[in-house]
């Protein structure tokens, strides 16, 4: 079956990338910003491993593994791969910003990292602009730098950037205009962003829970025509194996496909006390949609694989790792409004308490959309208008605000990322003095992944403690 399913990869156009059979279980994939391979491993059962690099930063983009039983499902797993190939080609990954006063000393230092960026193959877009219009446009990037002679507003900027990597460039890359050494800086910056995040989260966790289990973690995140599937071995809090999955579509097939490989594999070296996994509501199984039964669904794959599984909500595990990874706020609330779909969810946590309701379906806003919208009743419209989905998602924040008086709502919304204007519109309804602060979060992975450890490691715990409980008094 493994030379059936290469000749069928060799037949393909090779117009977005060019493929280079090496043998009949091993094809190089090459197209100027993407580098990638699909190998086949004869275990067991024949894995197929599909993995695609960027070759600017060489973070993995894409990576499967799957077992190789069935063509047709090869193939969709494979179009999936190489509709990501065209995605990541036309996509800048890393926006920067840079501000002064004016504006125009930074315009010409912009241009000058833009340049080497492009020389050095990096997928960078280099921006400026004055003080006055940093607050407008911040939040469409990743990384904000101020001049030096701006320095002193370093700290109301991380304030309001709290999602961003917000610096001061020092003076003596400024003072020279030194392209390379910016470069250099940004790279550096982004790295220890990176982990940093994560260990402050990991570390607040480890002060809230005895966190001596292993626990395997899958998290989803959709939109429309992208889903994000990232999955983790945390091993007592610290990150053993971490890797993501971009693929154009969603279903319960895909998390199979990770526990029957990446997760089979990891148990022959680790051991894994727990598998903890968030996805929405509604998903694809197979070719039906599915409304999901959190505690029936936990039950299915814990049969299945052997260990308990437990399911959670994706907008509850991210409330609740944002809320894990800081210490200013008690009651939390966080609002996903997928690109292109007018309806959303929402996670709640009050003073430490994931707020789950009946059949954790707390969040599934789904009702207020078909109650406030008419005809609205599917989460894609592909019709939608921008201002649909913005009146959409104000009505949501109403509604969460109203129910729970949260202090925090992190938003995560691509079409309205202004937060200033959306507290604006949600003024005309909710008073000021029980209005929320608002932060924009582009990227919720961390939170994703910290959330649904932790909502694995609770439920473990208690799990553990029920059986010590029933066997004492056996």
């Amino acid at each position: 079956m493994n030379k059936q399913y290469i000749d069928w990869i060799m037949s393909l156009p090779q117009k977005d990338y060019v493929f280079q059979k090496v043998n009949d279980d091993h094809v190089i994939i090459d197209n100027p910003c993407i580098t990638g391979e699909i190998n086949i491993y004869h275990l067991e059962m024949d894995v197929v491993e599909l993995r695609l690099n960027r070759k600017s930063d060489h973070e993995a983009i894409f990576f499967l593994h799957f077992e190789l039983k069935d063509q047709e499902h090869a193939k969709a797993l494979t179009n999936e791969m190489l509709s990501c190939i065209k995605r990541q080609s036309q996509k800048t990954h890393t926006r920067i910003l840079l501000s002064c006063t004016s504006g125009m000393t930074t315009s010409f230092f912009a241009g000058k990292i833009q340049e080497a960026a492009k020389t050095l193959d990096l997928d960078y877009e280099v921006n400026a602009v004055s003080y006055n219009d940093l607050y407008n446009e911040g939040f469409h990037h990743d990384i904000i730098l101020l001049a030096p002679q701006i320095g002193y507003q370093l700290k109301k900027a991380q304030e309001v950037f709290r999602d961003q990597i917000v610096r001061t460039i020092p003076a003596q890359i400024f003072a020279s205009y030194d392209a390379g050494k910016m470069i250099d800086y940004i790279r550096k910056e982004l790295k220890t962003h990176k982990r940093t995040k994560e260990e402050k989260a990991v570390a607040k966790v480890m002060r809230d829970i005895e966190n001596n289990a292993s626990i395997f973690v899958i998290t989803m995140t959709h939109d429309i025509g992208s889903t994000k599937y990232c999955h983790r071995l945390y091993e007592k809090g610290k990150v053993i194996i971490s890797e993501e999955v971009i693929k154009n579509n969603y279903s319960l097939n895909d998390i199979r496909d990770i526990l029957d490989t990446q997760f089979r594999a990891l148990r022959k070296n680790y051991h894994i006390d727990a598998v903890s996994i968030s996805v929405p509501g509604i998903l694809m199984d197979n070719t039906t949609v599915r409304r999901i039964d959190y505690a029936s669904i936990s039950s299915e794959f814990t049969e299945k694989y052997g260990l308990p599984v437990y399911f959670s909500h994706n907008t509850a595990v991210v409330a609740y790792g944002y809320y894990a990874g800081q210490n200013k706020y008690d009651i939390v609330a966080y609002h996903s409004q997928p690109t292109g779909a007018i309806i959303g969810g929402q996670g709640y946590v009050y003073k430490g308490t994931p707020i789950d309701g009946k059949r954790e379906m707390a969040g599934e806003i789904v009702g207020i959309a078909n109650r406030t919208m008419p005809g609205i009743n599917k989460p894609e419209q592909d019709n939608a208008s921008i201002q649909d989905i913005k009146e959409a998602l104000i009505t949501y924040l109403v509604a969460g605000i109203s129910i729970i008086a949260p202090e925090v709502f992190i938003i995560r919304s691509v079409l309205t990322p202004d937060m200033e204007e959306l507290k604006n519109e949600v003024r005309k309804y909710i008073p000021d003095h029980y209005m929320p602060e608002f932060i924009y979060a582009n990227d919720v992975s961390e939170y994703a992944y910290l959330g649904t450890m932790l909502y694995g490691l609770l439920r473990f715990k208690q799990a553990v403690k029920e059986k010590i409980t029933t066997s004492t008094k056996a």
